[in-house]
């Protein structure tokens, strides 16, 4: 797997650039846990049982990544909660993206603009944490969101 690191001037020196593909390369089927309650697996020992050591590195770096916002908690036209994913196709009239195929999204502030069919780049952290809430798959990437530009590849 080679993944793709790209220096770019607009960052901070700490700062990289990454696909959503770069996150998928592995193949990814979690284990439901025991308990039905919220449970966070992200203690490395866990993760490095299946994810490549190039991915793992990425935990709580900060990055700026490109893809799609599927709105999860709004108002109006701010998105406050989003999915971040490679391809409009991911949604419920087309193909659900697997486990390691999208990131939860949590903006700091009051969001961002809501957009549908536009790419965006998401500027944040990034956290690999597996979350489950009452017994259902939540997220693997996790990223509380410091800003969105809009139309940007």
């Amino acid at each position: 797997m080679g993944l793709l690191l790209v220096g770019n001037s607009r960052l901070s020196a700490e700062e990289l650039t990454i696909s959503l593909a770069d996150l998928s390369t592995f193949d990814y089927q979690p284990e439901v846990p025991d308990s039905g309650d919220r449970v966070v697996r992200a203690k490395k020992d866990y993760l490095s049982g299946f994810m490549p050591q190039e991915i793992l590195k990425l935990d709580k770096k900060s990055i700026s990544i490109t893809g799609y916002m599927m709105p999860i908690k709004s108002d109006g036209q701010v998105v406050q909660e989003f999915l971040l994913v490679a391809s409009t196709m991911a949604c419920c009239y087309g193909v659900m993206p697997s486990y390691n195929e999208f990131i939860y999204v949590k903006m700091s502030g009051p969001g961002a603009l809501a957009v549908d069919n536009v790419p965006i780049t998401l500027y944040g952290k990034l956290s690999i944490e597996e979350t489950w809430e009452n017994g259902f798959f939540s997220h693997l990437y996790f990223i509380r969101g410091q800003k969105v530009e809009i139309g940007t590849f």
